[in-house]
């Protein structure tokens, strides 16, 4: 209804300030990692962090979604839909399909060049926050991964360290980087994940004590903690467990919400969490329960 000529002012007044107040609970939920459902049909949607936040639900809970249904929930236009599809795909986290997109396939771990390009800004931002943790003087150990790759790129410079891995792409980039004294825990070559593993790697592991191992898995699953798909990865994690001071699982949002054949570390085995996702509230509240710190980037 028409605003009466003396009042218009203040609905303009009222209704811009709405609008901000919508625009505020959205970075609010983005900041808080919160469900953006409240938000649907707000000018607060038309941030494309929410859009995108809202679709991974939806992805997660169906295995699809469709351009139409999310257009018309979003109350975007479908390009907007198509693009941020695109990008979520770029980002490794579903295939574009006609119509709409499915949920990328995750029932085997994927070749370190593939796994390389999922999430790469987000495993970027985590390893950058996990550099901050360490200390000069200290002996740690960098799990092999592709989010442990991206943290053994944010040390360059640090010469009072000494660091010890089963990866040879880490080994290689510390030493390009001329980071500190670095040792390769020997063990038997996989050539598909660029490591070293196995009996032989597990008994290395066993002579040293490390302030911190800086560890990544294959995915997290709410129910049943930290899981991988290959037992040698799992029991060299477990091995890093008996052997630290402290434990830094690093894990992208790509992880979350994801099973595996098996189950390495409960909530309560490591000491700090950082990531970019939102944690569920009850995993959270246990890891939280347990002692452990929580780092969003």
């Amino acid at each position: 209804m028409k605003p009466a000529a003396d009042s218009e002012d203040l609905w303009i007044e009222r209704n811009s300030r709405a609008k901000l107040c919508d625009l505020s609970r959205g970075l609010r939920a983005l900041v808080e990692h919160r469900p953006a459902y409240h938000l649907i049909g707000t000018p607060a949607m038309a941030l494309p962090e929410l859009r995108l936040q809202t679709i991974l639900t939806e992805l997660g809970k169906h295995g699809r979604v469709y351009v139409k249904e999310l257009a018309e929930t979003l109350h975007v236009s479908r390009e907007t839909i198509r693009r941020d599809l695109k990008h979520l795909e770029h980002e490794g986290h579903l295939r574009c399909t006609y119509g709409g997109g499915v949920k990328q396939q995750t029932d085997g771990d994927q070749p370190v060049s593939d796994r390389m390009r999922v999430n790469a800004r987000e495993k970027a931002r985590i390893g950058a926050k996990a550099a901050e943790l360490v200390a000069d003087g200290m002996k740690i150990f960098i799990d092999a991964g592709t989010t442990t790759l991206a943290f053994a790129r944010h040390l360059a410079g640090r010469k009072r360290m000494t660091v010890y891995t089963n990866s040879l792409d880490v080994a290689q980039a510390l030493g390009q980087q001329a980071v500190g004294d670095i040792f390769i825990i020997g063990g038997k070559l996989r050539p598909e994940y660029r490591a070293l593993l196995g009996p032989t790697t597990i008994e290395a592991i066993g002579e040293h004590l490390f302030d911190m191992a800086f560890i990544s898995v294959a995915t997290v699953d709410y129910r049943h903690g930290f899981m991988d798909f290959g037992e040698e990865e799992a029991a060299i994690r477990r091995a890093l467990v008996k052997q630290s001071k402290q434990i830094v699982m690093l894990a992208d949002s790509s992880k979350f919400g994801r099973e595996a054949p098996n189950r390495t570390l409960s909530a309560r085995q490591i000491t700090s969490l950082i990531t970019n996702s939102p944690v569920d509230a009850d995993f959270s509240a246990e890891l939280e329960q347990a002692g452990v710190k929580i780092f969003y980037v």
